[in-house]
């Protein structure tokens, strides 16, 4: 069957919309393993916004110091 990528699209698309419509309940469950994976997740992501604050620390300091200067 070959079709355009933009019929392909479009069936795969028809197919996750119909798939939640039709179908109300999922039993499935998050297991404490899920749970922890979200949270190291969201713990790099809150190490990595530290790390690069402490990197352009000083460049952060000079633009506030300086624009409380200019408006004096």
């Amino acid at each position: 069957m070959n079709l355009p990528n933009n019929s392909k699209l479009t069936i795969i698309l028809s197919i996750i919309i119909l798939n939640t419509i039709l179908f109300d309940e999922a039993f499935a469950y998050i297991d404490p393993s899920g749970i922890n994976i979200v949270f190291q997740m969201l713990a790099g992501v809150l190490i990595g916004v530290g790390i690069t604050i402490k990197i352009y620390w000083e460049r952060i300091k000079m633009k506030f110091s300086s624009s409380s200067k200019s408006n004096d």
